[in-house]
């Protein structure tokens, strides 16, 4: 695999995505990507850029000092993003807000091109992604902009990640906003997401 995908968890509850190419460290890929992650030295010695791992395979590096990083904190699944080289797609939690990093929720537009009733209790809600493409992992939820009513709904992707036909399976709640949209909901309706 020549890149994967490095999703960045920060505190305030946004996430952002970044594209790590095979070797790069993750607070390369992050730079590239215009996110300012936390850092002083980028040389593993000051532990500015010390985040938690929750998931992926990873290279830790040893160019760096155990004052930046003592074992204990390596067995606990912290890392120094100026020196975890990613092994696979890799979730991280960033400890800082997104608007300190200089980063915002990435929204797109999409086009309903199907809303079909799965059994009683779902609907399953199909899009086309104006543009490109979202990047998420499994499990991945986006906030859907219920149209007309002012708000929005969470929802996990049922869709596979890169594709531009994203779709969701929405639980029916009697009198819920996202139920009583999709009862008039018609294929070409354009809706937010974020």
């Amino acid at each position: 695999m020549s890149s994967y995908n490095i999703a960045l968890n920060f505190e305030d509850g946004v996430t952002r995505f970044v594209e790590c190419k095979a070797g790069e460290k993750v607070l390369d890929a992050a730079f590239r990507a215009r996110i300012n992650l936390p850092m002083d030295c980028s040389d593993g010695v000051c532990g500015t850029c010390k985040c938690r791992a929750e998931s992926g395979r990873y290279d830790l590096g040893d160019d760096y000092i155990e004052d930046a990083l003592t074992d204990d904190e390596k067995q606990s699944g912290l890392v120094l993003t100026c020196q975890m080289v990613p092994e696979s797609d890799c979730v991280i939690a960033v400890p800082a807000s997104s608007t300190a990093c200089k980063t915002e929720q990435s929204k797109f537009t999409a086009t309903v091109t199907k809303v079909e009733k799965h059994n009683d209790a779902a609907v399953v809600l199909e899009m086309n992604v104006d543009g490109t493409p979202p990047v998420f992992l499994a499990g991945q939820y986006v906030n859907i902009d219920v149209p007309g009513s002012g708000q929005h709904r969470s929802y996990s992707f049922s869709s596979l990640p890169g594709e531009s036909k994203i779709c969701f399976l929405i639980k029916k709640i009697s009198g819920g906003v996202m139920s009583t949209w999709l009862e008039s909901a018609q294929p070409g309706n354009k809706v937010q997401l974020t």
